[in-house]
């Protein structure tokens, strides 16, 4: 197994795991309660829907912003990013999402195979393995 280079892409891999699983959680009930609205003509509840889309929004410039630097230690492919290129033939999806497969794995067990190299990374920072000089 890999390790990630840094601490800082330790932070970067989490953090947009977080966003994306959230915003992953986000635009179904964005869409429930703004079908409610419409369905039940409650202003207070489309004023709420108004407000969950532009959570949904900002969570998804932030989830671009995290994840546009997040890279795989072996093969440098955003994994958490869409990236349009081939994806390994053993590479699973989670709810069709390739990224959200990543995510969750990043989040419940703190590793995640790569779908572009399909290598397992471990979600913790490089140690040196020479011993410091004196």
């Amino acid at each position: 197994m890999h390790r990630l280079p840094s601490l800082y892409a330790v932070t970067r891999f989490k953090l947009a795991a977080w966003v994306l699983f959230f915003m992953s959680l986000m635009i179904p009930s964005t869409f429930g309660v703004l079908v409610y609205s419409m369905v039940t003509v409650d202003r207070e509840f489309m004023q709420l829907a108004l407000a969950l889309i532009g959570a949904t929004v900002f969570l998804a410039i932030l989830q671009w912003g995290f994840s546009s630097r997040a890279c795989c230690p072996l093969c440098h492919a955003k994994s958490i990013y869409h990236n349009g290129c081939s994806r390994h033939p053993d590479a699973k999806a989670l709810f069709g999402s390739y990224r959200l497969r990543v995510a969750c794995t990043v989040i419940f067990r703190e590793y995640f195979r790569c779908p572009y190299c399909g290598e397992s990374t471990v979600v913790k920072a490089r140690t040196n393995a020479l011993p410091p000089r004196r």
